[in-house]
């Protein structure tokens, strides 16, 4: 008996298809999730797992590689090698400098400050564009702050730092505080990329993920990482006050978005820059 071609057809196309299947299904499956909240409180942990758990912080959800570097120029903040010993001398100057001045602050303080107010005494030459760590968009928790000072305390300084020297009230609203109200951004993306790559002329000097290359300008592909909506918002129409991220020229962004741009378009291209992650 002759088989029809039809039927010859779609017997190899079920064959070939199932065999795919067979394949897929074979291969372990990698489920993506958020990173995990640590919690250490309550707990035992000795200081090599605690900077262990600082360290994964510091490269994973404190997102502090995006800007920091270890032994290397980071793209947008200082390196941070040997910060554990160079800590001490910082906290002595703090004494008489920043805003306001903290007579007697230890290492482990200066470096408490500098996740939790880094605004409070900055490094000189670079601008003011670091977030607290406990605070949206990155949201660490006492436990995570706890281990990531004891991790940065770990490059060339002593680790001394324990739970009782971060307040309770740090990370309050990433675990277990009150859950901080999620913003609503109204804008389009979508229109706010096309804005991105056209009208407001951003692709000329910024890379934003897939759409543009330059380097003239900061690379902006993590920014909702590490900023949250009302830096981005308060750049965008006032660049120079915001401060001009290190190794990058003065002046170059157009400080004339407020008058170039619509409202619609502007909320637009924050929204395009809030998913940026």
């Amino acid at each position: 008996m002759r088989v029809p071609v039809g039927v010859k057809v779609g017997v190899f196309a079920l064959a070939v298809m199932g065999s795919y299947s067979y394949f897929a299904n074979s291969i372990p499956q990698i489920e993506s999730r958020p990173p995990q909240e640590l919690s250490l409180e309550g707990g035992q942990v000795t200081t090599a797992q605690l900077v262990k758990a600082g360290e994964e912080i510091f490269k994973a959800k404190g997102t502090c590689e995006v800007c920091h570097r270890i032994g290397q120029k980071g793209t947008r903040a200082p390196d941070l090698a040997g910060i554990g010993s160079r800590a001490t001398g910082r906290a002595a100057e703090r004494a008489t400098k920043g805003k306001p001045p903290r007579a007697g602050m230890m290492a482990k303080q200066y470096l408490l400050e500098s996740l939790i107010e880094p605004g409070a005494y900055q490094v000189e030459g670079y601008p003011p564009i670091m977030p607290a760590v406990d605070k949206p968009p990155i949201s660490l928790n006492r436990s995570e702050v706890w281990a990531l000072v004891a991790f940065l305390q770990s490059l060339g300084g002593t680790v001394d730092v324990t739970l009782n020297d971060i307040p309770a009230t740090v990370g309050a609203a990433a675990g277990g505080g009150p859950a901080a109200a999620e913003i609503k951004l109204p804008g389009d993306p979508k229109a706010g990329e096309a804005i991105f790559a056209g009208k407001g002329g951003c692709i000329a000097c910024h890379k934003a993920g897939k759409v543009g290359a330059s380097p003239v300008g900061p690379d902006l592909s993590q920014i909702a990482k590490i900023q949250a909506p009302d830096y981005i918002m308060k750049k965008i129409l006032d660049p120079a006050g915001m401060g001009t991220v290190a190794g990058y020229p003065k002046g170059v962004m157009p400080p004339t978005f407020g008058q170039t741009l619509t409202a619609k378009e502007y909320t637009d291209l924050v929204a395009f820059l809030m998913t940026l992650k």
